[in-house]
């Protein structure tokens, strides 16, 4: 059998960075806590200006979070899988309810949601459980949050006064 060079796994296995992110949670029994979590959060701040430069656009599957800070005024910019739903959209929390963009936009109580070359403004931030907001996502992101037991995720409303 023929190994692969990328991680060392027989043929069909997984390579690359999906490998390291699903053994990676196989060695946490309780899913995105504690090291895992530090690694994966230096990782995604590493990349973070990369996957900004798709997200939001036209065709992309990333979407942008826009909120301001609670305490410098300042505004910033966040990459996240956003799923539509009706005039709502649903955000997965792999890191828990602990990051700074999710308490920015619970503060304030708005954002803007920047997704397929649009922008809309929201409010009525809300953390439900993952298990109300699984079905909105597509099924890649589905095995992705069971793989790494996300359990909460934002829903944001779009502005009565901002429809169409």
């Amino acid at each position: 059998m023929r190994r692969s060079r990328k991680c060392g796994c027989g043929s069909g296995a997984r390579t690359g960075l999906s490998a390291l992110f699903v053994a990676l949670a196989r060695e946490e029994d309780s899913g995105m806590r504690g090291p895992i979590q530090s690694v994966l959060r230096r990782f995604t701040k590493a990349t973070r200006p990369l996957a900004l430069r798709s997200a939001g656009k036209l065709g992309s599957t990333t979407s942008v979070v826009r909120h301001v800070g609670r305490r410098s005024g300042r505004t910033y910019e966040t990459p996240v899988v956003a799923a539509r739903h009706d005039d709502s959209f649903l955000i997965a929390l792999p890191y828990g309810k602990r990051t700074d963009w999710l308490k920015n936009v619970l503060g304030k109580g708005s954002a803007t949601i920047v997704t397929n070359g649009r922008s809309y403004e929201v409010d009525r931030p809300e953390v439900i459980p993952m298990a109300d907001a699984t079905g909105y996502f597509r099924p890649k992101e589905q095995r992705m949050h069971r793989q790494f037991h996300v359990g909460d995720a934002l829903l944001v409303r779009q502005r009565l006064e901002a429809r169409p």
